[in-house]
């Protein structure tokens, strides 16, 4: 009985040192393994960066972060979606080396950099547009460019003013932020010389200004087609449920073909009136992972991203098609 008692004593520590060592072995590999992952070098697919990216682009831009962190397992891309106009101040501030927006440096920009010797570099990546749209009990299909610079300088103010309406009240304009590059897009489209005016309310991102107006019947209003590009998502197809996009025309008066929604096929054929450009501007001439997020932007696989979002990538990828013929 004895002998019984002192065997199982002797299994019962002989199970607890092989416990603790297994745990020894465990807590090792674990340290181990964070030890490895702090000291990885900065490179163009390793590491971590901060970019700064325009609010408007965000739904591109967070797919196109995805894909890249899912490639190399090591990178961390950190994107702050700001307005346009705070994305290239963080550039000109020196605290990012990549901002996307939808224009590139301007002269005095270019200058500030050249001063630093900073060589700044705008590459144009794709296409955007300004959606035009307006609640979903709205009965306006089509607004000319024409009738648009009236909104937005304060020509027209009543529903009434727009024929087959359907509405009557004060027309509201609705907008991201007082900074946006949405607002800057319009006046260079419309040669409004910064003079938008009327009643305006900024809801603060694309995202909000689509449900403000799909909340207000007497409101109008202007966002990133990026936001509802995607036709695929079920987010996009129930926004797309509430608010109706307005088709664009150059001509007062055009209709049928002289008509454009924004779409895959009018950002391709460059016919819908308010497109815009998408840019990447760069300041780093070190192989960073910055630069090697742009390099993905520009590759194929970026490019792709781009289409699948519903936008026109800058330079289009081909697909080639191989037929046999067995006859």
């Amino acid at each position: 009985m004895l002998q019984l008692k002192l065997q199982k004593m002797k299994r019962m520590k002989m199970n607890k040192q092989f416990i603790i060592l297994i745990a020894f072995v465990l807590s090792s590999f674990i340290f181990g393994c964070h030890r490895v992952r702090k000291n990885i070098p900065d490179s163009m697919v390793t590491g971590q960066t901060t970019i700064a990216a325009d609010e408007a682009l965000l739904p591109v831009m967070n797919a196109e972060i995805d894909v890249f962190q899912s490639m190399y397992n090591f990178a961390t891309v950190n994107c702050k979606f700001v307005s346009e106009y705070d994305a290239i101040n963080l550039l000109l501030q020196e605290q990012i080396r990549l901002a996307l927006v939808t224009r590139p440096l301007n002269q005095k920009e270019l200058k500030f950099f050249q001063n630093k010797d900073i060589h700044a570099e705008s590459i144009l990546l794709a296409y955007d547009a300004i959606a035009v749209i307006v609640p979903s009990g709205n009965s306006t299909k089509v607004l000319s460019m024409s009738q648009i610079g009236q909104i937005l300088s304060g020509t027209i103010v009543e529903w009434e003013q727009i024929s087959n309406s359907g509405k009557k009240g004060h027309i509201r304009l609705i907008f991201d932020a007082e900074s946006s590059g949405i607002i800057r897009s319009l006046n260079d489209s419309l040669h409004l010389n910064q003079k938008i005016s009327g009643d305006i309310i900024f809801a603060g991102s694309n995202e909000k200004v689509i449900e403000s107006v799909a909340a207000d019947p007497e409101a109008i209003g202007f966002v990133g087609y990026n936001w509802l590009s995607e036709n695929d998502n079920l987010k996009v197809q129930d926004l797309l449920k509430e608010v109706t996009l307005i088709a664009v025309s150059k001509e007062p008066g055009a209709e049928g073909t002289k008509c454009y929604q924004p779409t895959i096929a009018s950002l391709f054929n460059l016919e819908y009136p308010l497109i815009r450009k998408i840019y990447a501007i760069y300041t780093d001439p070190a192989a960073s992972l910055a630069r090697g997020f742009l390099a993905h932007l520009t590759s194929e696989k970026g490019r792709k991203i781009i289409y699948r979002m519903g936008l026109k990538p800058e330079n289009d990828f081909q697909r080639l098609i191989k037929i046999n013929k067995d006859y």
